[in-house]
């Protein structure tokens, strides 16, 4: 109601304004199990539309894969595809050598994110016993992933991290991992790959994250314990490749840095300026 009502306040004013699509309809589906029921999210889309977003002339998309959905659910405005962009210091830093193997996702720990699929996954792969699996984030999902980590030899890290910590973690993290169904960007995701990680990020069709790999070893299949075991295994098997893919990685984050982004937004603010005076 408030961001409607700015709308609103903007318009009577003359002042342009532009909108930002960031929530997908499976933010809020997944967490009432009804992630994956087409009808409902096209519903909410359409909602979104008619009540919202058709009264803007541009709005922003993080990704080609949200853009796309706006497409197919006939949004009329022109869409801006721009990265949310990241920080210069989230950059590649020298590895110590850890005690484990620490495995790494962030984000909140909810239903559409999946952790769940990695704690199967780990409990399948041939270095287990080696594997420290940390889950920074926090959300409902939380006491369940504290109960699930009591099957695993290394008991799971599961917090909140600021952004000091989380740079620390990402500087120490040997593979990390992506397994959510639905995702506008992932911002954390390319994070950590500009500090250097080599990621194995889920095909999910309802998710922008698999943009991000640079090949299938880096993806598996959504929803597929043992097809992520599998990659986890073979990078892990695989140092050498390892290290090799982590500077290419790092290399192909750069396009992403937030400085690209704040040129990209700012053309669309003077293109909405443009015809508002016009």
């Amino acid at each position: 109601m408030v961001i409607k009502n700015s709308k609103k306040i903007a318009d009577e004013l003359k002042i342009p304004n532009t909108a930002a699509f960031h929530v997908q309809p499976e933010n809020i589906t997944y967490t009432i199990k009804m992630g994956k029921v087409k009808l409902i999210n096209d519903k909410i889309y359409e909602e979104f539309r008619d009540d919202f977003f058709n009264k803007f002339n541009r709005i922003h998309c993080p990704s080609e894969f949200i853009a796309n959905q706006l497409r197919e659910h006939n949004y009329t405005a022109k869409l801006y595809v721009i990265s949310n962009g990241i920080q210069e210091k989230f950059k590649p830093m020298p590895k110590e050598k850890n005690e484990k193997i620490i495995i790494t996702m962030v984000g909140r720990l909810s239903g559409e994110k999946r952790q769940d699929l990695l704690f199967e996954a780990i409990k399948k792969s041939k270095y287990e016993k080696d594997i420290q699996l940390v889950l920074a984030g926090k959300g409902p999902k939380y006491k369940q992933y504290v109960k699930m980590g009591e099957e695993l030899t290394n008991k799971p890290i599961i917090q909140f991290c600021n952004e000091e910590q989380l740079l620390e973690l990402l500087h120490k993290t040997d593979l990390y991992v992506h397994t959510s169904d639905a995702e506008i960007e992932a911002i954390s995701c390319i994070e950590a790959i500009a500090c250097g990680n080599v990621p194995i990020i889920s095909n999910s069709d309802k998710s922008a994250t698999p943009q991000f790999a640079l090949d299938d070893r880096s993806l598996f299949e959504a929803g597929n314990s043992d097809d992520l075991a599998k990659k986890i295994d073979n990078w892990l098997s695989n140092k050498q490749e390892l290290e090799k893919m982590r500077k290419i990685y790092a290399e192909s984050a750069n396009k992403y840095r937030i400085e690209n982004s704040m040129k990209k937004i700012e053309e669309m603010f003077e293109d909405e300026i443009a015809e508002r005076n016009n």
